[in-house]
């Protein structure tokens, strides 16, 4: 935020040194400041995260490969059969060459004997099985992992890609009232907080040629950071002090009598709790109204406190009166007297009002003379009217006197419809009637209002909220504060998780089995014949035959299976809470604010930030986000 000790007038030549460099930034801040349409803060949006890829749920999937070839040569093993038929042929056939061929073919058939012996043996078969599966499975997890790599490869470059796409865009936007209210209540927040809202909303109007008064009650200079940029962008800036300005001012200008009567009673009243005597409130403007229409001359605070001492008898013993009146002016207030009547309840109240209005009649004059109300609205001008004393009393009494200076213009319609905008700061003290008054007469005159209040107390809650307007929450310091400001801001349903679950089961399954079968058949037999004639003498034969069959089977098995299962559980409550935790408010950065208006789209609630000094970030949008334009 740009320093509080920026000037109004007066802007440094640039240079190459320190001063200089400054210079240009605030001329730069103060460029980015008043260009473009009304905002009241930045708005921060997280560009969304990239879209899933079509086939992220779609990961390459491992085949193990097929163990079939190993389970057969283990069940071959376990049956403990052998090659000693085949041992015993190869045996006899190593004889034979010894005999044959000498010690050395039987040497070399004897080797030959018995690698074939070992390569035909179970447990060789199952370990060459074995290494055949691993070759197999270290080919089915290299291939996996040239899968899966590939597989990511092509997520992490999609997500590259709309990662890359989100780095092009905005992320800053301005916050733009959709309703186009008359009134905002700015609610909470600190004086640099103030100065920068003002900064950031005042920045546009201004330089769009719209005319800007703000009447500062918080005597912390929260436009002066607003004057110092529109300074250096070449608008005019006039200051006008309160309650010395006050002094040089005829209030017939923009009084008439009755006017100027009911003004400074609704003042003087404001300062009653509620609900007081309405009575006072004729006796106030009867006696100011009284005097004013007697004076021949200027109708000022200090005349006005003379003629008032005159209707209370005591302008003898004050020698400074019979200076201040004429002697025309004397003698037509001192008739007056009975007509204002001598009961106790009005010289008590009319002791009163002139003692209010000698307070306004003893400040400090200013150097620059107060000029009507109707001077302060004029189109691309900034007017900044301060109330500042030290002497308490005085300096409340000309916050209301002000204030309803201020509302007897739009009664007037001093301001032309939708040219102007006016900011009451640090309002808290005047009122709800007060306030409500002010916000009904702008609506009707046309004037922009816009409320900086420091507290949500009971009163301004029941400002809050009112037809045609939005609301703007700024830091909350106060606990109840912050409670009343999330009551107001809402609640709304929301999914919390209250339980996880989380399963995990393993079974394991492991069986054998074996079987053997034996059979055996035998078969017999028989047969003769006889043949030959008589001369012959004949021929007989018989024939026997046997067979034997035997057949032997047995059979081992073995299976095993392991299941694995996990199973993840989330149970989610519906509840209803606030939109915004009280602490939320509590801990808002200085120029942090949460807007909250009813829209053409509904109600909606926005966070923002309404530090000038965004304009200077990169992605920053000149428009608001496309949803809510």
């Amino acid at each position: 935020m740009m320093s509080a000790a920026a000037g109004v007038t007066g802007i440094g030549d640039e240079g190459s040194g320190p001063g200089g460099q400054e210079d240009k930034a605030g001329a730069e801040l103060a460029l980015r400041v008043f260009t473009g349409e009304e905002r009241w803060g930045w708005e921060f949006v997280q560009p969304p995260e990239p879209p899933a890829h079509p086939s992220a749920q779609n990961p390459p999937v491992y085949r193990e490969p097929a163990d079939d070839e190993v389970r057969a040569a283990q069940e071959r093993a376990m049956t403990g059969r052998n090659t000693s038929g085949c041992g015993c042929a190869l045996l006899i056939a190593g004889g034979a060459a010894l005999a044959a061929g000498g010690v050395e073919a039987a040497a070399v058939v004897l080797v030959i004997i018995l690698v074939v012996f070992a390569l035909s043996s179970p447990q060789s078969r199952l370990r060459a099985a074995e290494r055949r599966l691993a070759s197999e499975r270290k080919r089915a997890r290299d291939d996996h992992e040239a899968r899966t790599k590939a597989w990511q490869d092509r997520l992490a470059a999609h997500r590259a890609e709309h990662l890359r796409h989100n780095a092009t865009l905005d992320t800053w936007f301005p916050i733009a009232l959709a309703s186009k209210p008359s009134r905002i209540d700015v609610f909470g927040g600190t004086g640099n907080g103030w100065a920068s809202l003002l900064a950031t909303l005042g920045g546009p109007l201004l330089g769009g040629g719209q005319s800007v008064v703000v009447l500062d009650l918080t005597q912390q200079a929260v436009a002066l950071e607003l004057a110092g940029l529109a300074a250096r962008r070449g608008v005019a800036v006039g200051h006008v002090p309160m309650p010395g300005a006050l002094l040089g001012l005829d209030l017939r200008q923009e009084f008439t009598s009755e006017e100027l009567a009911e003004t400074f009673a609704e003042a003087l009243g404001s300062m009653r709790p509620p609900g007081s005597d309405i009575d006072l409130h004729s006796i106030d403007a009867d006696v100011v109204r009284t005097v004013a229409d007697l004076l021949e001359g200027p109708v000022t605070f200090p005349r006005l406190a003379a003629g008032l001492r005159v209707l209370l008898r005591v302008h003898d013993h004050d020698p400074q009166a019979k200076g201040v009146l004429s002697a025309a002016e004397l003698e037509s207030i001192t008739q007056a007297i009975d007509l204002i009547g001598q009961g106790e309840r009005v010289q008590n109240e009319l002791r009163y009002v002139r003692a209010q209005t000698e307070l306004l009649a003893k400040a400090e004059a200013a150097h620059t003379a107060d000029e009507s109300t109707s001077g302060w609205w004029k189109p691309g001008v900034l007017t900044i009217v301060t109330t500042e004393d030290h002497v308490h009393r005085r300096k409340d009494l000309t916050d209301r006197f002000v204030f309803f200076r201020l509302l007897h213009a739009l009664r007037k319609r001093a301001v032309v419809p939708g040219s102007g905008t006016l900011v009451v700061a640090g309002a808290d003290h005047l009122g709800r009637e007060a306030l409500e008054t002010m916000a009904r007469q702008a609506r009707t005159a046309g004037v922009r209002l816009v409320f900086l209040l420091e507290h949500l107390r009971e009163a301004a809650v029941q400002v809050a909220g009112g037809s045609d307007s939005a609301t703007v929450f700024m830091r909350m310091g106060n606990g109840e504060e912050a409670k009343a400001a999330a009551q107001f801001i809402g609640q709304e349903h929301k999914f919390l998780v209250n339980q996880l679950t989380r399963q995990i089961g393993e079974t394991l399954t492991e069986g054998r089995g074996s079987s053997y079968g034996y059979q055996r058949g035998v078969s017999d037999t028989r047969g003769s014949n006889r043949g030959g004639g008589v001369s012959s003498g004949g021929t007989w034969g018989s024939s026997f035959s046997s067979s034997t069959s035997l057949s032997r089977s047995w059979q081992d098995s073995t299976n095993s299976s392991t299941a694995r299962s996990t199973t993840t559980g989330e149970n989610l409550t519906r509840v209803y809470e606030f939109t915004i935790e009280p602490t939320q408010l509590q801990a808002l950065p200085v120029t942090g604010l949460v807007l909250v208006e009813a829209g053409p789209a509904g109600r909606r609630v926005v966070f923002g930030d309404c530090n000038p000094g965004i304009t200077f970030l990169p992605r920053l949008s000149t428009r608001p986000r496309p949803s809510l334009t």
